[in-house]
């Protein structure tokens, strides 16, 4: 099992790194003035593209050839991106490729990982295990944070460095990332495959790797049926509700443009670097303390204080930005640490909810017969919006400010909370108990899924 959580963490350090490597790029970008801001805002939310992308094939893939083989491609598809992506900075079609060519990495990875481990871990650990994988996630982001601040202390920090710095630096930010996913790509080779796919690939029916009782998993997990049963619509629902709102309340945009953002609201030179490092390390800590109490609290009561707290967040930071663009506040190093600990604030209640808990819950109520295409069909609406955000969000902010965006965001955290309020527990079952919740006779007394264990 130790094995197990070692590759579950460098899959969750690649999903880290290739979200977090471009905040450290982008202003590099910016500056050289190769492109215009929709171009560049394009060249970020290309990795969400090619999230989109996965998701439309992940469940089938992950059903066709196994969750094993599925998380081998995703770690070779991203060595082969990064060479493109690192000698591409002036051809804009081949570097949009590369980043597209991650992002599709790193939609398998969300897809499959979680399920994966859902699948092989044992009940009493599956919420540890599984914070393994959103704990390298978040230690991906602080050293992708943290090598930006060394490649800005070499090369110059974007507003300070010329031009053969500036692509230096761009380059430098990217190749480091070869060496851990090369790791990641050999460590899979070794992974076991998932004994529940096996099982449901042999049409075996018995005991599920981690449910504790045999033959349920025989009559539920392999059962008929469809996302369109009724039993399964709700769990499909919320799954669709909570990875959408998962995006608008803006992390996988601002995750991107985080040195950006700090230099506008008052930080010059490396201290937005320093800034972007220290919020990211903030949310790996904090995903350590959630990660002992998610198995202990439980899922959705995790994700209420998470959701509330990120949301009260969000709104400081739009009220900052509000005060620089339309009360005259001069934007200096006091409001840029303003911004950094609304930020702060932010990340904790982010990490102690919704980036522990959202993959964990919606794996374990996914029914195994929808589990895959459900996951896959929710990470495309996930994934088509963080897209449709990252794609946009510079004309938006030169349109309508960076004010603007933040509350647009604090209003969608406020709907995400309402939303988890209808998410039941899951702490502490075992798989087939979770497919019992949904496999009652329509027309005997259904199952109460808003009851809290």
């Amino acid at each position: 099992m130790k094995f197990l959580l070692l590759i579950a963490g460098l899959g969750g350090f690649l999903y880290g790194v290739d979200f977090g490597v471009i905040a450290a790029a982008e202003p590099y970008m910016k500056a050289l003035g190769v492109y215009s801001e929709g171009q560049i805002s394009h060249v970020v939310g290309a990795v969400l593209l090619g999230g989109i992308l996965a998701s439309l094939t992940a469940g089938v893939l992950a059903d066709w050839f196994g969750r094993k083989r599925m998380i081998v491609a995703s770690a070779a598809m991203f060595l082969i991106a990064i060479p493109i992506v690192s000698l591409s900075l002036e051809s804009f079609y081949a570097l949009y490729a590369g980043r597209v060519l991650q992002g599709m990495s790193a939609g398998y990875m969300a897809v499959i990982m979680p399920m994966y481990l859902t699948e092989t871990l044992p009940a009493d650990v599956r919420g540890r295990g599984t914070g393994v994988f959103q704990f390298c996630l978040g230690l991906g982001l602080v050293v992708a944070a943290g090598a930006g601040c060394i490649v800005a202390t070499i090369f110059g920090a974007s507003d300070k460095a010329d031009a053969a710095g500036r692509v230096s630096a761009w380059s430098a930010n990217f190749w480091w990332t070869m060496l851990p996913v090369a790791v990641l790509f050999l460590g899979s080779l070794r992974l076991p495959e998932s004994p529940v796919w096996l099982k449901r690939k042999s049409g075996i029916p018995g005991m599920s790797a981690n449910s504790g009782k045999s033959g349920e998993l025989g009559k539920s997990g392999f059962a008929g049926g469809s996302l369109l049963q009724r039993r399964y619509v709700l769990p499909f629902l919320l799954a669709c509700l909570v990875l959408t709102f998962n995006k608008t309340t803006g992390m996988s945009s601002f995750t991107s443009y985080l040195v950006t953002i700090l230099h506008s609201a008052g930080f010059e030179g490396i201290y937005a670097n320093w800034g972007q490092l220290a919020v990211k390390l903030t949310n790996m800590l904090v995903t350590i303390a959630a990660a002992a109490l998610v198995d202990r609290k439980g899922r959705t009561w995790l994700l209420r204080v998470g959701t509330g707290g990120m949301t009260i967040g969000l709104a400081a930071i739009g009220s900052v930005f509000f005060a620089i663009e339309h009360l005259g506040v001069a934007a200096n190093n006091f409001t840029g640490l303003l911004t950094m600990f609304a930020f702060f604030f932010m990340q904790v209640f982010y990490a102690l909810g919704p980036g522990l808990c959202v993959w964990l819950v919606l794996s374990e109520l996914m029914p195994l017969r929808i589990r895959a295409n459900g996951m896959a069909i929710a990470l495309f609406m996930n994934q088509f919006v963080a897209w449709g955000l990252a794609s946009w969000f510079r004309p938006w902010v030169n349109a309508w400010g960076w004010s603007s965006m933040f509350f647009f965001f604090a209003v969608n955290g406020v709907l995400y909370f309402i939303t988890v309020c209808f998410i039941p527990e899951t702490k502490g079952k075992t798989l087939d108990e979770l497919e019992n919740l949904f496999q009652k006779d329509p027309g005997k007394e259904s199952p109460n899924l808003l009851h809290k264990a």
